[in-house]
């Protein structure tokens, strides 16, 4: 008899948990009574969640199985954008906003395009200098050994440098 207990206790407690995850719904009827399942109600009827895994509040998007009398037909909630200002005050200002957004994008924009110009007329005077101060100077090849440039190097270099000056540095 104690085995049997205990056996029984067991297979309660095994149980337990399968049963604690169930779903159990409330809703109303056609008739206006409360009712309490563990199958969610037609669609077309607001139901609650009692207890057991959290689950939106929102009616299943399956058709209704069958209709049921004096229930209100609600209109599907979309995802869609807001429907667009309808007054003239309200696209005014919806206006003044894109305005100001374009406007801070051109902003950013000038600014980057500006910073880019500095640092290119920063490395053309680099270069310019490098030609010019004289003495010998290599460039390193694709295998990484240095590369002494010639005088008609030198005078291409620096001739590129100044093209490089006079168009990032005005």
């Amino acid at each position: 008899m104690k085995s049997l207990h205990l056996l029984l206790g067991l297979m309660i407690l095994i149980a337990a948990p399968v049963l604690s995850h169930a779903e159990i719904y409330k809703w109303k009827d056609k008739d206006g009574s409360t009712r309490y399942t563990d199958t969610p109600p037609p669609s077309n009827i607001k139901q609650e969640p009692i207890g057991g895994k959290k689950t939106p509040v929102t009616p299943a998007s399956k058709e209704p199985l069958a209709p049921v009398g004096n229930v209100q037909q609600t209109q599907p909630v979309t995802n869609a954008a807001p429907p667009p200002p309808v007054s003239v005050e309200d696209e005014a200002a919806a206006q003044r906003q894109r305005n100001a957004e374009a406007e801070k994008r051109n902003k950013q924009e000038k600014e980057a395009e500006a910073k880019r110009k500095a640092e290119n007329c920063k490395a053309a005077k680099a270069n310019y200098e490098t030609y010019t101060q004289g003495g010998r100077v290599y460039k390193m090849n694709e295998k990484g050994e240095r590369e002494y440039m010639s005088d008609k190097d030198l005078q291409d270099g620096k001739a590129q440098a100044q093209r490089e000056i006079d168009e990032n540095c005005n």
